[in-house]
């Protein structure tokens, strides 16, 4: 996604005050002429930030957070927003971020305009969650703008503030705000959560079934837990920063959150490159991990989302290789077949890649769209944002994964709703698949019951 033509970036001949000023002068000025008669300033610095940012999210509100191996990032708060629903959803939101990207003006360093980011939290389902368990409002896809992001990367910090200006702000007072930290946001009083279904194992003698008589091929089939919450927010955090895969964490609008560390990607991309994985099979540890190469069962619930992968990127991207074998990934208790594809991309952009390759048959089931129908009629859950798609796009890169090993924490901490799925196959046995998400929910149980 390429910047705005209302994007300028500002050279360091200036000083920082008579930079970020000129910034919010100009933005006005853009608002003046707008349909709306509103604009959108972003400033870009760079900052010393620590390498552990515990500290810095325990005093934010309005949270997003991401830490993998090279870095973390810390959002707070919304100065834009897009938000989108039904099949068309990321066109939808496509079309109204480039919009908005042509009434931004960005203030940055050399270089730093790339450090822009929009972020993107999509629900499994093409429509909005109902309330419940996920908050009062949640859209089914919203990409947005906030109001300040610290990103730490390889040893290098930013801090980056963004804010929404009208046509008769005065630019001195605007400047004052976009500098200002993010006030926190008022939280509509929690709702119970819904119920959850009853046995697992009679729900995958169904699917097994149906996958029998030649109605689907594969379906992912997820399970929930509620258990009480033991550690502190403070402890839930580090824990999730000190395991394997991207550790993630987004405030929800009735004071709960969503947490937890996912190994699978979506989707990277820089430049034109874009690299996405398939991470479907899975057994514990402590077994022997040539008995998951060789498993027929495993290799096929594999294979089918390799084959959705290359389906997706083949007519997007220029002749790509895709690996003969997948190889094998531990993470903490388990592993999993995994297999890398990469590709240049020649047309179409980022949120056209998201909408072809979600969902994939490692969190839906093949085809797609009986599957999705039948986990609305069978699976007895609301998903939420729990295989959905969570991460961020700038101008010239994105990193979006799919939230897994995830869990949603009430607003008063006392309880926590954990999910776990597992891919159904027709030689699925149903205690074996109880006993992989058993597996999977072992993860954030370590994370938040002790």
């Amino acid at each position: 996604m390429a910047s705005g033509d209302g994007c300028s970036c500002l050279g360091a001949a200036t000083s920082r005050v008579e930079w970020i000023d000129q910034a919010v002068d100009d933005a006005v000025r853009l608002a003046r002429l707008a349909p709306g008669r509103q604009a959108v300033v972003v400033v870009v610095q760079p900052a010393e930030l620590p390498e552990d940012p515990a500290s810095a999210m325990m005093a934010a509100s309005d949270r997003c957070f991401f830490s993998e191996s090279s870095g973390w990032m810390l959002a707070e708060g919304i100065a834009d927003q897009v938000v989108g629903s039904g099949p068309d959803r990321f066109a939808q939101i496509s079309r109204h971020h480039a919009a908005r990207q042509q009434l931004t003006v960005v203030a940055a360093p050399r270089g730093g305009a790339e450090q822009v980011r929009w972020l993107l939290a999509a629900t499994f389902s093409e429509l909005a969650p109902k309330p419940g368990e996920w908050g009062a409002a949640m859209p089914a896809t919203r990409l947005w703008l906030p109001r300040r992001v610290r990103w730490r990367t390889d040893g290098s910090g930013w801090d980056i503030r963004a804010l929404v200006v009208g046509a008769e702000d005065d630019p001195g007072q605007a400047a004052a705000r976009l500098m200002m930290d993010p006030s926190p946001s008022a939280k509509p009083s929690a709702k119970s959560w819904s119920a959850l279904p009853d046995s697992y194992t009679d729900r995958v003698e169904d699917a097994v079934e149906l996958i029998r008589d030649l109605a689907m091929k594969k379906v992912v089939l997820a399970r929930a837990v509620d258990e009480p919450i033991v550690a502190a927010d403070r402890t839930v955090f580090e824990r999730l920063r000190a395991g394997a895969g991207t550790a993630y964490w987004l405030d929800l609008d009735d004071g709960g959150a969503f947490a937890g560390r996912t190994p699978e990607l979506l989707m990277e991309c820089e430049g034109d490159r874009v690299r996405t994985m398939a991470l479907a099979g899975t057994c514990a540890a402590s077994d022997d991990p040539a008995e998951l190469l060789a498993s027929t069962k495993q290799r096929k619930e594999h294979g089918l989302v390799v084959e959705h992968l290359v389906a997706a990127l083949r007519p997007r991207c220029l002749p790509f290789a895709v690996p003969g074998q997948p190889g094998l990934r531990r993470l903490g208790a388990l592993i999993h077949l995994e297999t890398l594809v990469e590709a240049s991309v020649l047309r179409g952009d980022w949120l056209d890649l998201v909408a072809a390759l979600h969902p994939t048959p490692a969190v839906c089931g093949l085809p797609a769209a009986t599957a999705a129908h039948w986990l609305r009629r069978r699976e007895g859950l609301e998903r939420g944002l729990y295989a959905g798609v969570l991460g961020w796009i700038s101008a010239s890169a994105c990193r979006l994964v799919v939230p897994l090993r995830g869990a949603v924490l009430a607003g008063d901490r006392s309880r926590a709703r954990l999910y776990a799925g597992a891919g159904i196959v027709e030689t699925s046995d149903p205690e074996s698949e109880l006993a992989e998400t058993e597996l999977k929910l072992g993860a954030m149980r370590a994370v938040l019951c002790r």
